[in-house]
Formats: structure tokens, sequence, C-alpha cells
């Protein structure tokens, strides 16, 4: 099956960054086409709804709203330590920010943060210098710091947003 998808900027980095889970993704008229087969479409376009930089794909005829945000392209560090942290590196990801999740941290929060971007990297050490990364959600380093002034409710309702739909409905 066919899927088209509308990004929101930056054709060919959304395209890049889907080509690496998606089968013959290819730009034509400034959209990304991708091939999705029957058997894996379910798992495919869960993909795609929660990549960063869909404006809105359409499947079968039918016309679904993207994440939105940019495509993911550049590095930052994140500690996912608290709740406030982890909505943090959520917006940073929507935001186009390939995490590098340092030492330590909440190993689901981790899980969950990788639906969005399957490519985010962990450390169990300190920085390292094999990654060029000049932001920061932390407050320590050289990095320059990125900063988000979130309320507890909009902490609440991107963790609340993070979680898969089976689990916001009870099911297992």
């Amino acid at each position: 099956m066919k899927v088209k998808i509308k990004p929101t900027q930056d054709p060919e980095q959304l395209r890049e960054n889907l080509s690496t889970h998606l089968n013959q993704v290819q730009i034509v008229d400034g959209e990304i086409e991708a091939a999705v087969e029957d058997e894996e479409s379910e798992k495919k376009i869960g993909l795609i709804d929660r990549t960063p930089g869909v404006e809105s794909y359409t499947v079968d005829g039918e016309t679904f709203e993207g994440l939105k945000g940019r495509p993911v392209q550049e590095k930052m560090y994140a500690r996912l330590e608290d709740d406030e942290a982890v909505a943090e590196a959520l917006l940073a990801t929507i935001e186009g920010y390939d995490l590098i999740v340092l030492e330590g941290g909440l190993d689901w929060e981790l899980k969950l943060l990788r639906r969005f971007n399957p490519d985010i990297k962990q450390l169990s050490t300190g920085r390292s210098d094999v990654f060029d990364v000049e932001k920061s959600l932390l407050d320590e380093g050289p990095e320059e710091k990125v900063e988000y002034d979130l309320s507890e409710e909009e902490v609440e309702m991107l963790l609340r947003f993070m979680q898969p739909k089976s689990l916001e409905r009870g099911e297992n």
C-alpha cells in the first residue's frame, strides 16, 4: 500500500528519517511517498503518526493529521530524571532534536520517547565527543541550554500524550 506524507518542512530530511523504517521512500511533488507492506501496515502507519515533521498523511484515500513539529535533525543532550524532564524531552523531539540521553534516568520513559524517534541514543557515561552537540536540556555543560516553561497541567498532558493508546484505555 502507498502512503502519501505531507511534511511540515524540509522534505529531504523527513524522507531520510522515514527511509530507515519504511520501504521505497521518495519525494514526489514536494510530498513523500512510501510503500507499506500489508502485514506491517498498522505498525508502520503508527510510526508515521508519531514522526516529527509530518503535517498530514493519506492512506487509502483517507487523510490523517500528523504530529507536526519539524523533522529530527539536530542533536541535543537530555537526562530523564523526572516527569518534567521527560515532558521537555518529548517537546524537544517534536521540535526536531535528536536526543542523546545521558546516564541513568527512567527506562520506561526512554522507551516511550523512542516511539517518536527510534534513533534516540543513550549513553551510560557522561558526554561524548563522538557527537556534534551544541544544545542541551541540562543545566550543566558548555552547550546552549534550551528551556521550556511548562505548568504541571502541561507536563501531565504531554506524559498522557506519550502513552500508547492501549494503555490509555486500560488494555494490555
